[in-house]
């Protein structure tokens, strides 16, 4: 913008917020004044926008601020209709990459009159110089930050820690009353706040631009994908590119649950968008918020520090590094090894060790017969040290098998014999054994960087 258009913003800023007047935009709240006067609507929204608990609905949203000189608010619209030409369609519509970072709000763009709104409320707010310099960014289309929080499941940080630029784990309070400023209110925690004490937070510091576009009218067609969108995220540190956040979510609890041995879990997680940007006109700080049915109810922890953030950022890079075949074909072992970490039921832990292994050692076999002893041969020979060793190896993964195989047809689980006292080893105690050698099994297939040939391992 060169500075006799700013100083054109200027002025039409001063004289739509000169005409402005705000109205109760409620017709349920009946207690409320239905008129208050500009610096009252000022506080009210700054209180909003500096209030992440979302404890209870905002003033702000219940009233509206209307310029009552058509002609201001008029030439002001015409102002943003020039300047922002390149967003806007034949309707008067702006797509703002809130909808994008949200995916909720209209695909077909905003009406103009949300951008203009959004713009006077940050002038009476801020100022109208912040709102011109918002305004200018907004056509230079630089870039918007946000943040995308998880709310996690099985593991502890005494303190804020980095895990990668842009990345942190971040812990929640012991105090239940400031437990609300961390977590959306529509995610109903309010009711068991003491069970949130001390849990972690995944918080990952991101951007998106450009800030505006034109909408776009192929969004209704069913072939339409939204990487066709022409926004795009970037994480603060640079260290990701072509970032998809369920992917990453998905990645990193998998390397943070093997390095540490233990299920780490998605419970819920959201983007937080700040309310004080031009591009938010959405209006809401808290966005698409995604539940995740599947947590189990983990009973272990994994307190992290930063010798473990060394292991997470090494599994972390080897898991995404690895070819696209292998990290598919690992996905199955991976998952099943965590839920066995996250299961209380013994049978239904080993039916997920049994899936995990048959995954990882049998899978293209097309033939039925002598399954057990192929995957007994094959983890023998992939995991053993010495003759020694994969004999007892051998032992383990036969146990494993039956253990396996009772658990799916009968439901029930009975004592193991231990080979060399002739004893009965009571299940449970076996099943961590059983946990370690499929998760030895996966890091070193991850760590190898591909699946072996498993006739030419054993052959030799």
């Amino acid at each position: 913008m060169t500075e006799n258009k700013k100083q054109e913003l200027r002025h039409l800023l001063q004289k739509a917020t000169e005409s402005l007047k705000v109205e109760l935009n409620s017709t349920n709240k009946p207690q409320l004044p239905s008129v208050i006067d500009v610096s009252q609507y000022s506080s009210v929204l700054q209180q909003a926008w500096q209030d992440h608990s979302l404890s209870t609905p905002s003033l702000a949203m219940c009233y509206k601020a209307r310029v009552t000189s058509e002609s201001a608010r008029l030439q002001l619209l015409d102002f943003i209709r020039t300047e922002y030409a390149q967003f806007i369609n034949e309707e008067d519509y702006i797509q703002s990459a809130c909808t994008f970072i949200s995916r909720t709000g209209p695909f077909q763009g905003f009406p103009l009159d949300y951008l203009l709104e959004q713009l006077l409320k940050i002038a009476i707010v801020y100022g109208i110089e912040k709102a011109v310099s918002d305004f200018e960014r907004g056509i230079e289309n630089g870039q918007q930050s946000f943040r995308y929080i998880a709310l996690l499941k099985g593991v502890r940080v005494e303190t804020e820690i980095q895990i990668f630029k842009g990345v942190r784990l971040v812990p929640l309070p012991l105090s239940t009353s400031e437990i609300s400023n961390y977590l959306p209110d529509m995610v109903n925690f309010s009711m068991f706040p003491d069970s949130l004490m001390g849990k972690t937070l995944l918080i990952i510091d991101a951007s998106v631009s450009p800030i505006f576009h034109k909408p776009y009218p192929e969004l209704f067609n069913d072939d339409f994908h939204e990487d066709k969108l022409p926004f795009h995220v970037e994480v603060a540190g640079g260290k990701f590119s072509d970032f998809k956040v369920e992917e990453f979510y998905k990645n990193f609890c998998q390397a943070l649950s093997l390095s540490g041995n233990s299920a780490v879990q998605t419970v819920i997680d959201w983007r937080s968008l700040p309310q004080d940007e031009l591009f938010n006109l959405s209006t809401l700080s808290v966005n698409h918020i995604a539940h995740h049915y599947n947590a189990g109810r983990l009973n272990t922890f994994i307190d992290v520090d930063e010798v473990q953030v060394q292991k997470i950022q090494c599994l972390y890079d080897v898991l995404t590094d690895c070819k696209t075949e292998t990290h598919g074909k690992l996905q199955i072992p991976i998952d099943r090894w965590i839920k066995s970490k996250a299961d209380q039921d013994p049978v239904d832990k080993m039916i997920d060790l049994g899936i995990a292994f048959e995954s990882l050692y049998l899978s293209g076999d097309n033939q039925t017969s002598e399954l057990s002893l192929r995957l007994q041969l094959r983890a023998a020979w992939f995991l053993g040290k010495d003759k020694t060793h994969r004999q007892e190896l051998m032992a383990d993964f036969r146990d494993i098998y039956k253990l396996r195989s009772k658990a799916v047809h009968t439901g029930k689980l009975s004592s193991r014999k231990n080979k060399e006292s002739d004893t009965e080893e009571i299940v449970t105690e076996f099943i961590p054994k059983a946990q370690d050698l499929c998760r030895d099994s996966i890091v070193k297939i991850l760590k190898e960087g591909k699946i072996p040939d498993w006739n030419t391992l054993i052959l030799g």
